[in-house]
């Protein structure tokens, strides 16, 4: 999350110098600071993110710059444009051999593993084990979900009820069932997922209506935050993002989002 909330900073703060060397401005040390520090924050993030070898981390990090490029451009035939163009380097550069074998051979194990329905009977060795406990889980999860299909089994009860639903070689619950989405299916039912997709689908309203009005650089925190909610959302498509206080460091960033909005609130009445 921090690797694209600081991408964003930096696209913001490279657009803000880029505009006032257009106006003809003084050349400004205290942005070029900025922009400095925020780098080296982005690319040492980033790298930690790589060496993470997490195939769930580089998925949610390519969705979350893949909007970050989107949103970019104030009209959003230049974001497709910019998305495409990227899109074709880095096709390019797995068939050139620039991404390394490792990385390729890393994410294309999983989509060959990853399968939708029933994954009893299915043979387990090193190489599929990581993504057939995912399945299995999952698939305890829609059948949890399927028995208590509006209010669940209650709101962090996965682990408890999961040994009615635990199927046969994989009897450890594990916490949670590794797709935040059927997880919250699981515990609080149909009513429960609803709320949830709801009060995200404002966040992503509020902050796309945010990078409509700021301008450079506060416009590219906005678009920082957007990218790391594409992330979140992915991310939770195979893992849950919200243990070991990481929901501390996204309630700052819905904190930060406020703050944006109340800033361009009192620009907007002229405080």
């Amino acid at each position: 999350m921090t690797a694209l909330l600081a991408l964003g900073v930096v696209v913001g703060l490279v657009t803000a110098v880029w505009q006032r060397w257009r106006r003809g401005e003084v050349f400004s040390w205290r942005l070029a600071g900025a922009l400095l520090a925020v780098g080296v924050v982005a690319v040492v993030t980033s790298l930690a993110l790589v060496f993470s070898w997490s195939r769930g981390a580089w998925l949610s990090f390519g969705a979350g710059t893949a909007v970050l490029i989107l949103f970019w451009p104030q009209k959003l035939w230049q974001g497709l444009l910019l998305l495409a163009v990227g899109g074709m380097l880095f096709l390019g550069g797995v068939r050139a051999g620039v991404v390394p074998a490792s990385v390729t051979e890393r994410i294309t194990s999983f989509s060959q593993d990853l399968r939708l329905g029933d994954v009893r009977g299915e043979d387990i060795n090193d190489a599929n084990y990581a993504v057939l406990e995912r399945l299995a889980h999952w698939q305890a999860a829609v059948d949890m979900a399927r028995e208590n299909l509006w209010l669940g089994v209650g709101f962090g009860n996965y682990e408890p009820a999961y040994a009615d639903y635990a199927l046969l070689n994989w009897p450890y619950p594990l916490g949670h069932a590794h797709n935040y989405y059927l997880n919250l299916a699981a515990e609080v039912g149909v009513v429960g997922l609803l709320a949830y997709l709801v009060l995200w689908t404002a966040v992503f309203w509020q902050t796309i209506r945010l990078l409509r009005r700021l301008d450079w650089p506060a416009r590219g925190i906005a678009l920082g935050l957007l990218a790391v909610w594409a992330a979140i959302s992915v991310h939770h498509l195979v893992d849950k993002l919200y243990v070991n206080n990481i929901y501390i460091h996204l309630g700052v960033m819905l904190g930060l989002l406020q703050l944006l909005e109340i800033g361009d609130w009192r620009l907007e009445i002229g405080d």
